[in-house]
């Protein structure tokens, strides 16, 4: 991975590829949507190197260009930019088995038995299964590996904070002393994992993969986002997810689209050695919603016994805020309930008392993040604000799991569930917004993101199509910290960009809208232009 300039480093900023020439490309379409201030429209953009140069109506006005390509019926704008993602188990969900579309125990168990027939591995990894979707109980250890005899099963519940496996991975993975292990009544495990149990089983199927599925795996996934209009991924990598190899490779590997790295561990010597901007990220402060994980300030409406629990006492984690801000490091912690939300604002806020004077503007400037914010208290708006706190959101979430007898109703009750990513109030009080997927838990797809955010079941909680295409582009710039000179279309400004048949930015609907080009710092990792290839494509 390299920087501006030239250097190679790991910070997850491209260094500035060599152009087409000394007098670029012009790129003509039937709208420009710049999202900058000034000119909202255009029709012409000239790229020169990795930057865009000059932003135009009438492209017979351009400074002079050595080519053009013609984009008609389609619309340019600003690259999509995913917040928060898991490049490699997307990529694996594709390469390996996709069960998003299972409906029951029962299918379930047939589509592993089926997969296990046709491929071969030491390991059947698969993605997507959401119990709350089943009538039925899901495969026991004992059924899954009848199905998959010799080999281990890893099959990661949709939100990623559970999973299923099979009796020989029960066996193998060291799982006697770990919290988590699902027990039936006769104290007998049921084969599905939460918490450590299931990030040692993770890393222990991780560890059993063929390099070569891995490496196919990272391939798949960022040609996949270029397909679809992104050209930026902030990638939540971590000890208790793919683990330091799989960070490395993103780190060091040559992509078609730019990867910003966060390493979600309270150890920040791992972001100083390999010189980030930013560390934490999935650092957990909680669980999820749909595994009963997520720290609540009240019960769960569907389990009055369970809050969920914090992951992190408050004196470790003021103290890792201080240890970030005074050396510079933007931090982020994932927290999704009300009771993970209040620690993070509680203990940086103490961090900023603690920190001495002349770094005394070091908390706002930095950044920091908060990743998924779904139960945030609206009376926690002003202290976010305040902090200067980054609210990295999923809007594909809501679309889900929201909504009258869906998954956040039933374990939040109608009232608390109607204030869910609460996007207008987070926006109106001033606070920065960036959206991404989650992906695997969420396809990485945008416009659907945005369709997510403006088609709210509770109007209340919806922005706009120009509000959510921002937040899906320059506000994963300004999460970054990269809006000074990327996320919009004017000259001067990095050449990131995507076009897409038709118009999307004004269709009554803008899902499914087809991506015809993506340009990553004025090079190709979509489609086709005469620009520079992007590396790995």
């Amino acid at each position: 991975m390299t920087i501006e300039g030239g250097t190679k480093r790991a910070t997850g900023r491209a260094r500035i590829p060599e152009g087409s020439g000394r007098r670029g490309t012009l790129l003509v379409a039937d709208r420009v949507l710049t999202l900058g201030h000034g000119r909202v429209d255009a029709r012409a953009v000239l790229v020169r190197g990795s930057r865009v140069v000059w932003v135009g109506d009438d492209p017979e006005h351009a400074p002079p260009h050595q080519h053009r390509r013609v984009l008609d019926g389609a619309v340019i704008g600003p690259a999509f930019v995913d917040a928060h993602a898991h490049l490699t188990p997307l990529g694996l969900g594709q390469v390996t088995l996709d069960l998003s579309d299972t409906r029951s125990g029962a299918e379930l168990l047939r589509t592993v038995a089926t997969y296990a027939g046709q491929h071969t591995g030491r390991v059947i990894w698969g993605h997507g299964f959401d119990p709350y979707l089943y009538p039925d109980a899901l495969p026991t250890p004992e059924e899954l590996s009848e199905v998959t005899p010799g080999r281990g099963v890893y099959l990661s519940r949709v939100d990623g904070h559970a999973s299923l496996v099979d009796q020989q991975t029960l066996a193998a993975a060291p799982l006697a002393r770990a919290n988590g292990v699902v027990r039936d009544v006769h104290g007998r495990p049921t084969g599905l994992l939460k918490r450590e149990a299931n990030h040692i089983v993770r890393r222990w199927a991780i560890g059993a993969m063929e390099a070569h599925e891995l490496v196919a795996a990272r391939h798949a996934a960022t040609r996949y986002a270029a397909s679809m209009g992104v050209g930026s991924v902030h990638e939540m990598a971590g000890p208790d997810l793919m683990g330091r190899a799989d960070l490395d490779a993103w780190v060091e590997g040559e992509w078609p689209i730019e990867i910003v790295p966060y390493w979600g561990d309270l150890d920040l010597s791992v972001p100083v050695e390999l010189d980030l901007r930013q560390g934490g990220g999935d650092l957990y402060l909680d669980g999820s919603l749909g595994s009963h994980t997520a720290a609540l300030c009240e019960p769960y409406a569907d389990r009055p016994e369970e809050r969920g629990d914090l992951e992190l006492d408050d004196a470790t984690l003021t103290d890792w805020y201080v240890e970030a801000t005074s050396i510079g490091l933007q931090v982020g912690v994932h927290a999704i309930g009300d009771a993970a939300l209040r620690q993070a604002v509680r203990c940086l806020r103490a961090a900023e008392a603690a920190l001495p004077d002349h770094l005394g503007d070091a908390v706002v400037r930095l950044r920091h993040r908060i990743e998924h914010a779904e139960v945030l208290p609206f009376d926690l708006l002003d202290e976010v604000a305040d902090l200067g706190l980054v609210v990295s959101a999923q809007p594909a979430f809501e679309a889900r799991w929201g909504g009258p007898g869906g998954m956040y109703e039933k374990r939040l009750g109608p009232e608390r569930a109607s204030r869910t990513n609460a996007f207008r109030a987070l926006a109106d009080r001033g606070i920065g917004l960036a959206f991404g997927s989650d992906a695997n838990v969420a396809p990485m797809d945008p416009w659907a993101t945005v369709h997510a955010a403006e088609a709210r079941r509770h109007p209340d909680n919806a922005v706009s199509r120009l509000e959510a295409v921002s937040m899906s582009t320059l506000g994963g710039r300004h999460a970054a910290r990269q809006d000074r000179y990327a996320g919009v279309v004017r000259a001067g400004m990095r050449a990131d960009l995507a076009a897409f048949e038709g118009d999307p930015y004004a269709a009554d609907d803008p899902r499914g809208a087809r991506c015809i080009l993506t340009v990553v710092h004025g090079r190709v990792a979509h489609g086709d232009a005469p620009l520079p290839p992007a590396p790995g494509r």
